[in-house]
């Protein structure tokens, strides 16, 4: 991902060469520092560059809309934290939408700022544009700048941001465009301090063992979980890691051990809470197994206290009760505290990693980050995700993206919000990666983490909050309920791979939630049909070389809210808009006027831009694959148009 560059900066009639690392790049999709947000104005990246005649040739920039007044800001994480200045510079390519003699000594200030979260202590050094509409190179020096203690106490600078003609009097609107940000430091994940680098890349499936009584009638009914874990050792070499149970999924008073180092609990509190001590030993066994064929595994906990044991026997909820007013005087979250930390200490030796799920009533409690902490004292080195709500993407408004239809056989009327695996806390190692909730009508294998989610993760694989680096991580069910044996599979072979390989390719991290079987012969093992999915991306990944996946295509009769997407046969007459041929070679032409036209591909990006109605639509360059064409009538209308370019 690392580009030198050979930037020539002319001031003062002094030529400057600097070998620099790239930062941040649209045309190339480099992102090795991460926006965080912009103020007073709005965003937008992988726009059409005004002018590719000069300096930058990139056909995609990135635009920067300012708002009146006295200062507007765009503000990027990073990923190394600067801490020394010495030979320190950073370059930008800059264009500003004024006329050359437009430019004041206000409107034409360009500064770049370094910041830390954790302090008030900025600095930043400032240039100007001397020329309008015309791309310019800007080279910032900071080599000689000292930082002061207080920021070398917290990390160093983790933010940088760019300044548009700040100052003391307010400044008309302007637009600005930005492109290939680099310095002389690189911006890369530091693999020896990371604990979390062994999940980078990495691809991994769900083993559940659920504890307590079921535990025991599961293998009573005749489970054989030792031989499931051999099963998946053998067929599925390729797999990484591997999330099992500390708890049952979802229901926090089931508990894989019955041995705790800080309360009896089987006694103490309710024997049904914990297996028998001969079945505790099948989950040694299976962790056993996988750590001895090289996987990691990480356990899962539901963190929801002991709220759903009701579920299971008021007399179960009453036990909790008593147990936590009698020995903790009434503090429940104590005695929770206390209980989970005696299990970690008991699977120190086993577990590499702890995903907590369920987690806002800690948070909303005020004890997440608490409990967190618990668990790194008490098993130093294991990987943490802990993340009481998600992150979804937004429009450059600030508007969540709705997604409208799955396609045409979409039954389910409720619009749904895009899962973004972003940091949203200073204390996970990595995103818990679930996906938009079931609940709110969003299929585990949505389209739209095709267009949204996954390339996110490929443009930068790991996502920063307040400096914590966290990797992004993505968690898919394979069935239409999370390890529901007797629901229907929503995952097919090829998906899944693509799924999979896009993700493994760009160093994140991928988990898919596969299901144990409980019927007849094949209790404790994986479900059959899934476990033919699982083999077929093992044996592609283990090939040499390495088959590419299937290409992704929207299904037909998806769009976002406030679309329209017309997929229209030249066979067929229409009232309003057509387009024709489809499949296009050369050409296309439209049966009615436009005013505007983009052309987009299927990550969101745009590719051509017409501004005006034509004869005939020459897209002759673009390479084969499927398109999105919206378009802008006289009337203010959009329709978008999928096509097949060959």
């Amino acid at each position: 991902m690392h580009k030198i560059l050979f930037l020539f900066l002319f001031f003062s009639f002094i030529e400057v060469t600097n070998s620099q690392f790239l930062w941040y790049e649209n045309e190339t999709d480099i992102a090795q520092i991460e926006f965080e947000s912009s103020i007073s104005g709005l965003y937008f990246t992988n726009i059409t560059n005004p002018d590719n005649t000069g300096i930058n040739t990139n056909s995609k920039v990135s635009k920067f809309s300012k708002e009146e007044g006295i200062s507007a800001f765009l503000q990027y994480d990073l990923l190394n934290p600067v801490t020394d200045f010495t030979g320190y510079s950073v370059t930008i390519k800059a264009y500003v939408d004024i006329p050359t003699g437009s430019l004041t000594a206000a409107n034409s200030k360009l500064r770049i700022y370094f910041a830390s979260s954790s302090s008030a202590e900025i600095t930043f050094k400032q240039l100007n544009f001397t020329v309008g509409q015309e791309w310019q190179t800007f080279t910032f020096h900071f080599d000689g700048t000292t930082i002061p203690q207080e920021v070398l106490d917290a990390n160093g600078y983790n933010l940088i941001k760019i300044g548009f003609a700040n100052g003391s009097l307010p400044e008309p609107a302007v637009i600005y465009y930005i492109d290939t940000i680099s310095s002389t430091k690189e911006q890369v994940v530091n693999s020896d301090a990371e604990i979390v680098n062994w999940l980078s890349g990495s691809w991994g499936l769900t083993f559940p063992v659920y504890g307590g009584e079921r535990l025991d009638s599961e293998v009573a009914g005749g489970y054989d979980l030792p031989s499931g874990a051999q099963e998946v050792i053998d067929e599925l070499p390729a797999v990484g890691h591997i999330i099992t149970n500390l708890s049952y999924f979802a229901h926090s008073h089931y508990f894989t051990l019955r041995q705790n180092r800080n309360v009896d609990v089987a006694i103490e509190i309710h024997e049904s809470l914990v297996p028998s001590m001969t079945n505790e030993a099948i989950i040694f066994e299976v962790i056993q197994k996988f750590k001895d064929a090289g996987k990691k595994v990480i356990l899962y906990i539901s963190t929801n206290y002991l709220d759903r044991a009701i579920n299971d026997g008021a007399d179960i909820e009453e036990a909790w009760i008593n147990y936590y007013n009698n020995d903790f005087n009434g503090n429940e979250y104590a005695a929770y505290r206390d209980l989970i930390e005696g299990f970690v200490l008991e699977m120190r030796d086993y577990a590499d990693g702890y995903w907590l799920d369920t987690t806002a009533q800690l948070n909303d409690d005020g004890h997440l980050e608490d409990f967190v902490q618990m668990i790194r004292d008490a098993d130093p080195g294991a990987i943490i995700s802990a993340q009481p709500n998600g992150a979804y993407f937004t429009d450059e408004y600030g508007n969540y993206i709705l997604v409208d239809s799955d396609g045409y056989d979409d039954d389910d009327d409720r619009d749904y919000k895009i899962i973004s695996f972003e940091g949203v806390n200073g204390y996970q190692d990595f995103t818990s990666g679930h996906v938009t909730p079931l609940g709110q009508g969003a299929p585990p294998n949505s389209w739209a983490y095709e267009e949204f989610t996954i390339p996110a993760m490929v443009t930068n694989p790991w996502t920063v909050f307040e400096g914590n680096i966290i990797l992004k991580h993505a968690w898919f069910p394979v069935r239409e309920r999370w390890h529901v044996s007797n629901q229907p599979l929503v995952f097919g072979t090829e998906d899944a791979y693509r799924f999979a390989k896009r993700i493994i390719d760009a160093n994140a991290g991928v988990t898919f939630a596969t299901t144990i079987d409980d019927i007849g012969s094949g209790k404790g093992y994986m479900m059959r049909d899934e476990m033919d999915i699982m083999k077929t991306i093992n044996n592609r990944l283990l090939s040499s070389p390495i088959p590419d996946f299937e290409p992704y295509v929207r299904p037909e009769g998806a769009f976002l809210v406030g679309e329209t997407l017309n997929v229209n046969d030249i066979d067929v007459e229409f009232d309003e808009l057509v387009l024709f041929p489809n499949v296009v070679k050369q050409h296309f032409k439209l049966s009615k006027e436009i005013s505007s036209g983009i052309v987009y591909n299927l990550k969101g990006q745009e590719v051509l831009e017409f501004k005006k109605n034509q004869i005939s639509y020459d897209v002759s360059f673009l390479d084969e694959g499927i398109y999105i064409l919206k378009t802008l009538n006289q009337n203010g209308e959009r329709y978008f148009f999928k096509f097949i370019k060959q």
